[in-house]
């Protein structure tokens, strides 16, 4: 193992692709089960599905390594997001609707993908002030092959950038997108804005 591997805290540096061990690197979401005192793997139960599937496309499709570490600091806030809300899910896909409307403005698909996602946020939304309402959209939300048809389509647009420009535009979306949720999530009744196990405190 080269000291490269590992960042001054202790943890493994973020890289492309899956891993065996820490070891060998991680993956964002391979750094977080590490943070989070869970079993190593791209897949922690502790992280929303429909995050975790960005923050997995994000930290593979990032170009300099450089640009890659800076999704560490996000990997707390990956914590504690894995909840039923379908809103959730309907929220990084608006996320990532509006990251590929501001790459290419021109067109009409992706502005009426983006308005129909944004119909369904404000339906949620007036609906969560009733109680029959929450428990009978649970879990209805898209899932995780929406998620991932949309995530194609910010990709198609943002590969136009080279360099800094794709990597920023990429960093920019995960950022935008877990402060959303966690938004989201801080709104619950019962719920802490922020949710964070004792094993993920260094």
């Amino acid at each position: 193992m080269s000291w490269i591997d590992w960042s001054p805290d202790g943890l493994p540096m973020l890289a492309r692709g899956g891993h065996r061990s820490p070891e060998q690197g991680a993956c964002l979401m391979e750094y977080v089960s590490v943070l989070a005192g869970a079993r190593f793997s791209d897949h922690p139960g502790c992280t929303h599905p429909a995050l975790a599937q960005l923050a997995r496309v994000v930290n593979d499709e990032i170009i300099d390594p450089a640009a890659r570490s800076r999704l560490a600091v996000l990997a707390p806030d990956l914590i504690g997001t894995r909840c039923r809300d379908p809103r959730i899910t309907l929220t990084v896909m608006a996320c990532c609707l509006r990251a590929a409307v501001a790459a290419r403005p021109h067109g009409r698909d992706v502005p009426q993908a983006l308005e129909r996602i944004e119909a369904k946020l404000n339906r949620l939304e007036a609906q969560q002030g009733r109680r029959w309402a929450r428990l009978r959209n649970v879990g209805r939300g898209p899932g995780a092959l929406s998620v991932i048809s949309t995530l194609r389509v910010v990709l198609r647009h943002t590969h136009r950038f080279c360099g800094p420009g794709h990597d920023e535009q990429l960093c920019e979306l995960l950022e935008r997108a877990v402060a959303d949720c966690r938004s989201l999530l801080a709104q619950r009744p019962g719920r802490p804005a922020h949710q964070q196990p004792q094993s993920a405190v260094r």
